[in-house]
């Protein structure tokens, strides 16, 4: 499928998330015109329209209010040149099934279904996916994921225990779900338009959305703050091992997918690296200078050298996308200033 240049029109769902909003500033600064779906307009539509009030009338909202009700996205394609979906729900405090699977995979058939029949226009679907639709939770020794594995270990404990898989298990069915019903989609319809997957890690870096207290940030940013700020339990600071990436490389991704020929088709991990807690934790306390001030310390250098379990294969990234990742002294430096900047930290 030919790449999609700007001006074109991009919708982006989800456009008030943590993820959405930089997707949608990344498109708009590229020149692309941008139409955003949220919930609800009256509530999240002035921190938007601020955000991005220089952009003019290249910026639009549109309300979608159930995104799991079939002809919910009828409207919003319309027009459109690409579909971005990054709206689903992320938490793993929620231990009804039903609550995070509905949303993920209605959502997703949802805005696929308006696409197909109402906007004639769009060459390429990006569906923000994760990597824990990827990799296997549970597992005894360290392996490298690539973009051939499927985290069926997650849905199937799902369907055995339903809410008694936790939280986690039932976050990661969900995303598995979704993702395998956009490509079953596309397989069994065959739409004019391509899709591209993109599967990332934990999202960290400075938030654009509306947030006010440390307490309301996204989940994988509230990881951050906690890990930074000496509040997670003492046992997770050694024993918890998460990928990430920071969240202004993921939105140029979607970029990306939108724009270069051969994402068609493509589910891509990306990552910038693996870290344990304490090991985060002892990367900051690195950094010079500290405009933020002192953070804790905890136990430095006790993860050091520690093996990580799980790991991701990049090849694939570096194939169709190829771009340097932003390092992760660079990420904790913004957050930082961020967190600082905005009276988080002392």
């Amino acid at each position: 499928m030919p790449a999609v240049t700007a001006p074109a029109k991009a919708l982006i769902s989800g456009v008030n998330g943590y993820l959405g909003i930089w997707v949608a500033r990344t498109f708009l600064e590229h020149g692309y015109i941008v139409r955003g779906t949220v919930r609800n307009v009256q509530k999240a539509g002035q921190h938007l329209k601020s955000t991005f009030a220089k952009y003019g009338d290249h910026f639009e909202l549109v309300e979608v209010a159930d995104i799991t009700v079939s002809g919910a996205f009828d409207d919003a394609v319309k027009g459109v040149d690409v579909v971005i979906h990054t709206a689903s729900p992320f938490t793993y405090d929620n231990t009804n099934p039903s609550e995070l699977i509905d949303p993920a995979v209605k959502g997703t058939l949802s805005i696929l279904e308006s696409t197909q029949a109402y906007a004639p226009t769009v060459k390429r679907v990006v569906l923000t996916s994760s990597c824990v639709s990827v990799w296997t939770y549970l597992i005894d020794s360290p392996r490298t994921f690539t973009e051939a594995d499927w985290n069926d270990q997650a849905v199937n404990l799902v369907h055995e225990k339903g809410s008694g898989a936790g939280g986690a298990m039932i976050y990661c069915a969900s995303k598995t779900l979704a993702e395998r019903a956009a490509w079953d989609f596309v397989k069994k319809n065959k739409p004019s338009w391509d899709l591209a997957t993109i599967n990332p890690p934990y999202l960290i870096g400075p938030p654009i959305h509306e947030v006010y207290s440390a307490d309301k940030l996204n989940t994988s940013q509230k990881l951050l703050f906690d890990t930074l700020t000496g509040s997670l339990p003492d046992d997770q600071y050694e024993q918890v091992d998460f990928g990430f990436v920071d969240v202004r490389d993921v939105a140029e991704t979607h970029l990306r997918a939108a724009e270069i020929p051969q994402a068609s088709g493509t589910r891509c991990l990306i990552a910038s690296g693996e870290l344990f807690p304490q090991g985060l934790l002892d990367l900051a306390n690195s950094l010079e200078p500290k405009s933020w001030g002192e953070l804790p310390k905890r136990k430095p250098g006790v993860t050091k050298g520690k093996q990580h379990t799980i790991l991701f294969d990049l090849t694939q990234f570096g194939r169709v996308y190829g771009f340097k990742l932003r390092t992760p002294e660079e990420t904790i430096s913004d957050s930082l200033k961020d967190f600082k900047a905005r009276g988080w930290i002392q």
